[in-house]
């Protein structure tokens, strides 16, 4: 299996380290060619998200998906950060990803649709092959059915129910609270709607409005992006979610200020907020993507084994694939081999019985035609079950009892 890929995650590095290799879905995109066009992969697929950065590559020869994307995002030296897998353990691990057994929050529901846009960009970008398209076609596959047969974990799914979640223990009760989402993107959606569920009062940044087209989460107000700081003293809970390159709120914005937040918290990478302001002696609590998750959750024994029986469903159904899709060139050949076989042995019964040679050689023609359809279908119907050593055996087998086509072989 000609793949391999390299990641850096939340367990491996912290935020100061991931945040070099965060891109937005421009930056990916301009990634994968860049990648591909460098190694001559033969395909490239860039996952980034708040907690990971992962490369996949295909292709033959010595591909080393580490230096590979360090030297695209400039960050060489890198390396020794990432975990390089190849082959089987690079696809198996794509698997267990999208099914969310490495993620932060265990079993979050964002990750499969990070998965399938990751491979949706790449498709844009031109830099995706059958190999790939196919491994994550299945991830995808086995993330679904993770999501809707089982449940990991009893805590909140997703790191906006997470923030929440430890937002609501730090002050107790939410009724009554205020709070200023920055950000009304997917991430500050949720955010919001869980927030103003718990009876807090929410306003939301918005940079512009369009009628029917802006999503407000149901129950909270909004404010202009602009505008933002001018309400932030009178909140308990600022919370900002963009994908913003620059910060959305820094240390000065805050130093001169009466009143400041008491929970502080940033759910983007790269980061929103200025991790400096936790120097503040107002700010009571600053949560960030790295306080989220990364718990010992109880999770069942049978829970885990049926994700993981899920996901060796979706690893046989690759590895038929591939094992067919190598055997192509063993099937061209043996299906050749029959046919001139067939050929030949009747070519020279209809001489033996007395026809004249030109009659025979056109029978010999469609004799061949027929045994060649007969040999594809035959190949067709078998492709779950052949691979390359069974194929190599029936082509010696004819080989040895019909030496004179072996000039002829393909291979």
């Amino acid at each position: 299996m000609s793949i391999c890929m390299a990641g850096i995650d939340w367990k491996s590095a912290n935020m100061d380290k991931r945040e070099a290799f965060s891109f937005t879905g421009s930056q990916v995109e301009h990634l994968c060619r860049t990648i591909a066009q460098a190694s001559g992969a033969a395909g490239c697929v860039l996952l980034s998200t708040c907690n990971r950065t992962e490369l996949y590559l295909s292709g033959a020869g010595d591909l080393q998906p580490d230096a590979l994307l360090c030297q695209a995002a400039q960050a060489e030296g890198a390396q020794t950060l990432f975990t390089v897998r190849r082959g089987r353990d690079a696809a198996r691990h794509l698997m267990r990803v999208s099914c969310g057994l490495c993620s932060q929050i265990l079993g979050e529901d964002q990750i499969v649709s990070q998965v399938k846009r990751a491979y949706a960009i790449a498709h844009d970008a031109q830099t995706t092959d059958a190999a790939l398209s196919q491994l994550f076609r299945l991830a995808a596959t086995a993330g679904k059915k993770s999501r809707t047969q089982v449940r990991l974990s009893a805590a909140p799914l997703s790191v906006a129910g997470q923030a929440v979640a430890l937002i609501e223990q730090k002050l107790g009760s939410l009724r009554g609270t205020r709070a200023l989402v920055i950000g009304n993107g997917e991430m500050g959606r949720l955010a919001s709607s869980l927030l103003a569920a718990r009876g807090c009062q929410v306003t939301v940044t918005l940079r512009s409005y369009r009628h029917g087209q802006t999503i407000v989460p149901a129950g909270c107000r909004t404010i202009a992006y602009d505008e933002r700081m001018s309400l932030v003293p009178q909140c308990d809970i600022l919370l900002s979610a963009t994908t913003s390159p620059h910060y959305t709120v820094t240390k000065s914005d805050l130093e001169g200020m009466e009143q400041i937040p008491y929970v502080v918290c940033d759910l983007s990478m790269p980061r929103d907020i200025d991790p400096d302001i936790r120097g503040l002696s107002s700010v009571s609590t600053f949560f960030d993507m790295d306080s989220m998750g990364g718990r010992d959750a109880h999770v069942n024994i049978e829970d885990r084994q049926q994700v993981e029986d899920i996901i060796a469903e979706q690893m046989q159904e690759l590895e038929r694939w591939d094992s067919y899709r190598r055997a192509l060139p063993r099937m061209e050949e043996l299906r050749a081999l029959l046919s001139q076989r067939i050929a030949e042995d009747y070519a020279l019964e209809q001489l033996t019985a007395g026809e004249q040679a030109e009659t025979a050689e056109k029978m010999q023609a469609a004799a061949r035609l027929a045994a060649d359809k007969a040999a594809q279908w035959m190949l067709a119907g078998m492709q779950n079950q052949l691979d390359e050593r069974a194929l190599e055996a029936c082509r010696e087998a004819i080989l040895r009892k019909a030496p004179q086509l072996r000039d002829r072989s393909m291979i």
